[in-house]
C-alpha cells in the first residue's frame, strides 16, 4: 500500500482548523467540483491525477472521462474497457484509491477500504481503511458510479458488461392514450445489448415520490413496455435507463449506466377523461366553383368538441376530410377509395378546429361533381358536414348541403408553341453600358415572315435575384429584329436600364394579344421555355470601371473546394495583376487582399465576412496573397469563399475559381469556392507499446501519421514503452526510434512501417504492440572481423582488446558465454537451432552488440 495517510491525515487537520476559524464552505453535500474525483492505483502506477483519462476527471486532467452527473442523485462516472491490448485498461487485480483534492495536494480526500464485489452497491470509508482491490476481466467493460456525498463515507459501484454498453436513442409514447388502458412505450437503444443488461423504464404518478422501474424485453435493439392503465386526470412521467442490477427498487441513479430523459424534461403524459364527441361541423366553403381538369380547388370545413377544438393545436384524435362524388346524394353513401382524401389541419376559428384538402386531387374526367366534409373523433363515427350561406352544419340535404364542382377540359393553348432567350447567356458591362439582349418566340404558321407576327409583344425582363420570372417587376420592351428560321426575333438594349454594380439575372416575356405571358430562358442550345432547370436566367454583372492604373486581372488561385473540421486549417490563394507593378520579389505597394467567405452563394460584393490576406510570393507576373480561413469559420454548414483586391483606395474587384486558373467573379465561369466545414469526430484513446527485445535502449520515442511524424516521449516502465494517444477513427501508419541525438535518430521498425486502425466505435485493429530487435551499437574497434555471417557452424572473431563475449537469444536468454575471451576467437555454433542472435562484445570498458544468423 502507498504510504500516504500522514499526509492526508496532516491535510485533515488543517482543514479542520480552517473551518473552525473562517467556517469555510467545503463542508457541503458534494464534493468541490473544481477538484472532482480521481481513481489513482497501481493500474496507472499511481499517478495522481492518474494519465489514463478513464480514471480522471476533466477539471483536473484534459480529455479526463470521470465526469459528474448532476441529474439526480449527484454522482461520478466512468466506463471503460478492459483487454491484454487495445483497451483502457489490463485484466488483473490492482490497489487503488478514490481521492479528491486540490493541486497541491491530490491525496487531501480519499475513500477505502473496499474489496470490489462486482454489480453490488458497496460502502467506502471516508480517509481511514486499507487501499480499495478490484479484480478486472480481459473482455470486459465496465461502469462506475460513484455517490457524491461530500467529505464523509460514500457508496460505489462496478457494473461489469461484455461489450460496451448500449445507448438508449429513442422513448416514445403512443399518441391514442386512454383512461384504464395500458399504455405501451417503446424505447431503442444504438445497437442490441450485452447479455448482462438489463433495460428499464422507469415511471411514478406522484412527482417522484413513489416510482417503479419497469424491465423491458428487448429484440435487438427495440423494445416494448406496458405502463399499466391509470384513471383520469393521472400524471406519468418517465424515462429510460439501462443496467446490470435485477429488478431495482431502490438507489436508480447510483444503478444507472446511461438513461434518455427527454433533454431532463422526462416524457410524460395526462390521462385524459372520457372520449368527447363532434356536436357539430360544417362545410364552410365554398359553396361551389369552376376548374379546368388537374387544377387545384381547395374546400375548407369545420368541427366542434366541447372544451376540446379552439385550441392553437389541432385536437388530438380528430382527424378530417373532404369527399366528392358525381351523384347529389347523402355523402355517407359516397365510397371509393378516391372519394374521401385526407384534409390538413389549417388552425382554430373560433371554438371550431378549421381543416382544408384539394377536392380534386383524384378527379381525371370533366363533369359536375358534388363535394362535403367528413370528420371523426378518436374511435368514434363519421360525421358529415353541409355547406349553407348562414354557415352550415351537419349535412341534412335541405339547409346544409353538397357543394357544387364543374370541372372542365384545359383551354388548348392557342398562343406559343416556343419561346428562349437567344443571347447572350451572361454578359458584364459598366453601369449604364449597352447591352443587346435578345429573345426568339415561334407561333406554327405565324411566325417567321418578313413583318413582326399580328399581336405578339416581347419585353426583356430583370431582377436582382435568380427567381421565377414570373414574379419580377422590371420589364423593358423588346424590338422586332427580324426573322430567324420559323422564329421572330426580338432584342432589347438592356444595359442602359440598369446604372447600379450588383449582379442581375434576365430572361424575356411574350404574350400574344391580351393571353397568358410566356417566358423564355437560355440554354447553350438554343433554350425554351423557362423552367429554372434546363431553360435558365441569364446572368449579370454590373461593376465600375477600374481606375487607371488599377488592377487588369484578379481571381481565386485554389483551392475550388475543401472540406475540414471546424478549427482545421484551410490555406486559401489568390493573384492579382496591375500592368508594369506586380510580379516583383516584394509586394506591389497600394495592393491589399481579401479572403471572405459566405453561407450564402452570391456575389461577393454583398459579403461582410472578410478576412486579410498574407503577401505569399510573387507568380509569375502576378502578385499571389494567402489566409488560412479555417479558424475564422466556428460552425459547421456550406461556406462559400471568393478572394477582393483593392489598389490604392480604388474600388473592390473580386476574384473566382476556375479549373483554368479564374478570373474576376462573375458567376458563371469564374465563381467562388465551396468549403464544407464539419462538426469534430469523437477521439478514443489508445495505447502505442515498444518492447525492447534488445535491452539497450534509454530514449524511445514513438513517431507516425497521427503525430504528423513528430516524435513524442514514451513513457519506460523496465524493457517496455508506452504512450495513449486519442485519435479519431481513421487508418494510421507509425513507428518509433531511439533519440541518440542524431536529427532523425535510429529507426527501431525492421520492414514496412506498422499500420493500425481504430473504427468509429473506438475497436482497434492493426498492430498497438511491437517488439524491436534493432540495436544501436557504435562501431566496432578498427580492424575488427565476425565472419562468416550468417555461419553454418563456425563464427570467427578478430576483434582488437576482445575480453569477453555473450551469445544471446532473441528473448535475451545467454545461450553461451567466454567471460576470459583473446582478440581471436571461434565460436561453435553446430548445436544452435537456425536463427537470429546478439552476440554482445566487451573490449576493455565498452560494450558492442552485433546481430549473427545461424543458418
Amino acid at each position: 500500500m502507498k504510504s500516504r495517510l500522514p499526509k492526508v491525515l496532516f491535510a485533515g487537520i488543517l482543514l479542520v482548523f480552517s473551518f473552525l476559524l473562517a467556517g469555510n464552505n467545503r463542508v457541503s453535500a458534494q464534493i468541490y467540483e473544481p477538484e472532482g474525483l480521481n481513481m489513482p492505483g497501481a493500474w496507472d502506477g499511481w499517478t495522481n491525477p492518474p494519465v489514463n483519462p478513464v480514471l480522471a476527471n476533466p477539471n483536473q486532467s484534459a480529455g479526463g472521462l470521470l465526469t459528474k452527473i448532476s441529474t439526480g442523485q449527484t454522482r461520478w462516472q466512468t466506463i471503460f474497457s478492459v483487454n491484454a491490448s487495445g483497451a483502457n485498461l489490463v485484466g488483473g487485480t490492482y490497489n487503488w484509491l478514490f481521492t479528491s483534492g486540490p493541486s497541491s495536494n491530490y491525496y487531501a480526500n480519499k475513500w477505502a477500504g473496499v474489496t470490489v464485489a462486482m454489480n453490488t452497491l458497496q460502502s467506502y470509508t471516508f480517509n481511514t481503511g486499507s487501499d480499495n482491490s478490484i479484480t478486472l476481466v480481459n473482455g470486459k467493460w465496465y461502469t462506475m458510479n460513484w455517490e457524491d456525498l461530500g467529505y464523509v463515507s460514500s457508496r460505489a459501484i462496478f457494473m461489469e458488461t461484455s461489450a460496451a454498453p448500449v445507448q438508449i436513442i429513442a422513448c416514445s409514447l403512443p399518441t391514442g392514450i386512454f383512461e384504464n388502458v395500458p399504455v405501451t412505450v417503446g424505447v431503442s437503444t444504438n445497437a442490441p445489448k450485452s447479455a448482462e443488461e438489463k433495460v428499464y423504464l422507469r415511471y411514478t404518478t406522484d412527482a417522484w415520490v413513489t416510482s417503479v422501474a419497469l424491465e423491458v424485453p428487448m429484440t435487438g435493439s427495440n423494445g416494448y413496455v406496458d405502463i399499466p392503465g391509470y384513471p383520469a386526470g393521472t400524471e406519468v412521467s418517465c424515462y429510460a435507463f439501462t443496467s446490470t442490477i435485477s429488478a431495482p427498487t431502490v438507489d436508480f441513479d447510483l444503478y444507472t449506466i446511461h438513461f434518455l430523459n427527454n433533454g431532463g424534461a422526462n416524457y410524460s403524459y395526462t390521462v385524459p377523461g372520457p372520449d368527447g364527441e363532434i356536436t357539430w361541423q360544417n362545410l364552410q366553403s365554398p359553396a361551389s366553383g369552376q376548374i379546368e381538369l388537374y387544377e387545384i380547388f381547395n374546400i375548407y370545413g369545420r368541427a366542434y368538441i366541447e372544451d376540446l377544438t379552439g385550441q392553437p393545436a389541432q385536437t388530438p384524435g380528430l382527424n378530417a376530410w373532404v369527399g366528392i362524388s358525381t351523384v347529389n346524394t347523402d355523402p355517407s353513401t359516397w365510397t371509393g377509395w378516391s372519394t374521401w382524401m385526407d384534409a390538413q389541419y389549417v388552425g382554430p376559428a373560433g371554438n371550431n378546429d378549421e381543416f382544408v384538402g384539394d377536392v380534386a386531387l383524384f378527379i381525371g374526367t370533366p363533369g359536375t361533381y358534388y363535394y362535403a366534409t367528413r370528420f371523426a373523433y378518436n374511435e368514434g363515427p363519421y360525421v358529415y358536414g353541409g355547406y349553407s350561406a348562414s354557415g352550415g352544419g351537419p349535412w341534412n340535404g335541405t339547409t346544409n348541403v353538397s357543394g357544387v364542382l364543374i370541372i372542365t377540359e384545359p383551354a388548348t393553348d392557342p398562343d406559343f408553341d416556343w419561346v428562349n432567350l437567344q443571347f447572350p447567356g451572361s454578359a458584364t458591362i459598366e453601369p449604364g453600358e449597352n447591352l443587346d439582349v435578345f429573345a426568339q418566340a415561334y407561333i406554327e404558321g405565324v411566325t417567321g415572315q418578313a413583318s413582326p407576327a399580328p399581336g405578339v409583344t416581347a419585353w426583356i425582363g430583370y431582377s436582382t435575384s435568380n427567381t421565377n420570372p414570373n414574379g419580377w417587376t422590371n420589364w423593358f420592351p423588346s424590338t422586332f429584329n427580324g426573322p430567324v428560321g420559323n422564329n421572330d426575333e426580338y432584342l432589347t438594349n438592356l444595359g442602359q436600364y440598369i446604372t447600379s454594380e450588383g449582379t442581375y439575372y434576365y430572361a424575356s416575356r411574350f404574350r400574344l394579344n391580351t393571353g397568358k405571358y410566356y417566358y423564355g430562358g437560355y440554354s447553350a442550345s438554343g433554350g425554351g421555355f423557362w423552367d429554372g432547370t434546363t431553360y435558365v436566367s441569364g446572368i449579370l454583372t454590373v461593376q465600375s470601371a477600374q481606375p487607371d492604373p488599377g488592377i487588369d486581372w484578379a481571381n481565386l488561385q485554389f483551392p475550388g473546394s475543401g472540406e475540414i473540421t471546424i478549427g482545421g486549417d484551410f490555406d486559401v490563394y489568390a493573384q492579382a495583376f496591375i500592368e508594369g507593378l506586380t510580379g516583383q520579389s516584394t509586394a506591389t505597394p497600394g495592393l491589399e487582399a481579401w479572403i471572405g467567405y459566405s453561407t450564402s452563394n452570391t456575389n461577393p460584393s454583398a459579403w461582410t465576412n472578410w478576412v486579410a490576406a498574407l503577401y505569399n510570393a510573387p507568380s509569375g507576373n502576378n502578385d499571389e496573397f494567402m489566409v488560412n480561413l479555417g479558424p475564422e469559420i466556428t460552425s459547421a454548414g456550406t461556406y462559400y469563399y471568393a478572394s477582393r483586391f483593392r489598389y490604392d483606395g480604388g474600388a473592390y474587384v473580386y476574384g473566382g475559381f476556375s479549373e483554368t486558373g479564374g478570373g474576376f467573379w462573375n458567376g458563371t465561369a469564374n465563381v467562388s469556392g465551396v468549403l464544407t466545414v464539419n462538426e469534430p469526430q469523437q477521439t478514443f484513446p489508445v495505447m502505442f507499446t515498444i518492447i525492447d527485445g534488445t535491452e539497450l535502449h534509454d530514449n524511445i520515442k514513438l513517431k507516425g501519421e497521427m503525430t504528423a511524424w513528430d516524435t513524442i516521449a514514451m513513457i519506460p516502465d523496465n524493457h517496455t514503452w508506452t504512450l495513449t494517444l486519442n485519435l479519431l477513427p481513421g487508418t494510421y501508419e507509425w513507428g518509433a526510434i531511439e533519440g541518440d541525438g542524431s536529427p532523425d535518430g535510429i529507426w527501431l521498425i525492421e520492414g514496412d512501417n506498422l499500420v493500425m486502425t481504430l473504427n468509429e466505435f473506438g475497436e482497434v485493429s492493426g498492430t498497438v504492440i511491437y517488439t524491436t530487435m534493432v540495436t544501436y551499437s557504435p562501431a566496432l574497434p578498427y580492424g575488427s572481423l565476425i565472419y562468416p555471417n550468417p555461419a553454418r557452424n563456425l563464427l570467427n572473431l578478430e576483434i582488437p582488446g576482445l575480453s569477453a563475449y555473450q551469445l544471446l537469444d532473441v528473448s535475451g536468454r545467454i545461450i553461451l558465454e567466454n567471460p576470459l575471451a583473446r582478440e581471436n576467437q571461434t565460436i561453435d555454433l553446430s548445436g544452435l537451432e537456425s536463427g537470429l542472435y546478439l552476440l554482445k562484445i566487451r573490449v576493455g570498458e565498452r560494450l558492442f552488440v552485433k546481430k549473427v544468423v545461424k543458418e
